[in-house]
């Protein structure tokens, strides 16, 4: 399953409401909605988009965008990959209503299943969107968008935006928005300056501990430097900002840095396979006690909801 997420976040990240429209998740995420109805133009990675209104049925094949548009206050009526959904996005407030149709893989979403619900809006990454773009925009216009665009925070926030107009919901948006600014002011305060850190997420590929460390150039690090937290990695980035090493490859962490991770519980290769690898116990931050993990279901490459989950755990972490 890691490999596997860890693959589609590299190649591009149900009952419920029952009726699957915007607007059918909670009263109080109802509020927001902005757009009267008539035509709006949304910018996506495919140019400008537009629509005759805000959308009211709404596809979506990438949890990012998923994450998003239950903050908006928007269940979608179908969603890619439901169980995965649930296991890797849990930051609060993102949980997906019931009744949401699943749609499959996210790299292989059914395009029967979406024809099916005639949704007036179809949301995702642009380079999963692509493969299908033909068949999908013959369904419903196509809002697509591209997730690690350098600074990915501020394309993060941009494409956030984008959607919010997208669904009449950026009253709604800006709160949101603002809860995350709210949050990064307030671990600030908490935590001392300067402090060093690095970032990882580790797992296991056939057994073998992998970890991937995050570059100056990843969400995680863009919205950890809000607090003034110094991050202190300095690998090679891949397209995503993100380095993959194996212990050894810590050793370049600077003595007296902090190491905070993500890993799932039932495979956590800091806690198992590493655990006796003497070149894991005389690093520094094993040795000083600073290596911190995280709520597993922490979505390093999600939007607001995960970003302010991201600051709260870390904050709890340093400045308990």
């Amino acid at each position: 399953m890691v490999r596997a997420l860890v693959a589609a976040c590299v190649l591009a990240l149900l009952a419920g409401c029952g009726t699957g429209t915007v607007g059918g998740n909670t009263g109080a995420q109802n509020s927001g909605a902005q757009n009267s109805g008539g035509p709006i133009t949304v910018e996506t990675a495919r140019g400008q988009v537009s629509l005759a209104k805000p959308a009211t049925k709404v596809v979506v094949l990438e949890w990012a965008y998923t994450e998003e548009l239950v903050s908006l206050g928007v269940t979608p009526v179908g969603n890619a990959d439901n169980d995965g959904y649930k296991k890797w996005v849990t930051a609060p407030g993102s949980a997906l209503p019931g009744g949401v149709a699943d749609l499959g893989q996210r790299q292989e979403p059914s395009l029967e299943r979406i024809k099916t619900l005639a949704p007036d809006l179809i949301v995702g990454e642009e380079k999963t969107i692509a493969v299908n773009y033909d068949q999908l925009k013959a369904i419903a216009p196509v809002v697509s968008f591209d997730y690690p665009v350098k600074p990915q925070f501020e394309t993060m926030r941009k494409n956030y935006e984008q959607l919010a107009k997208a669904v009449g919901k950026q009253d709604k948006g800006k709160e949101v928005l603002a809860r995350l600014d709210a949050k990064a002011a307030e671990v600030k305060s908490r935590i001392k300056p300067d402090t060093s850190y690095a970032f990882a997420q580790a797992y296991s590929v056939n057994g073998t501990p992998t970890i991937r460390m995050f570059t100056g150039d990843t969400l995680v690090v863009q919205v950890l430097g809000l607090t003034g937290l110094r991050s202190t990695w300095q690998g090679q980035p891949d397209s995503w900002g993100l380095s993959t090493v194996g212990v050894e490859g810590l050793t370049q962490v600077p003595a007296g840095a902090a190491l905070l991770y993500v890993a799932q519980n039932d495979d956590n290769p800091f806690t198992g396979a590493l655990a006796g690898n003497p070149v894991w116990q005389n690093l520094g931050f094993v040795k000083q006690k600073k290596l911190y993990p995280l709520d597993p279901g922490t979505w390093t490459f999600g939007g607001p909801l995960s970003a302010v989950q991201l600051l709260d755990g870390v904050g709890k972490a340093l400045a308990p």
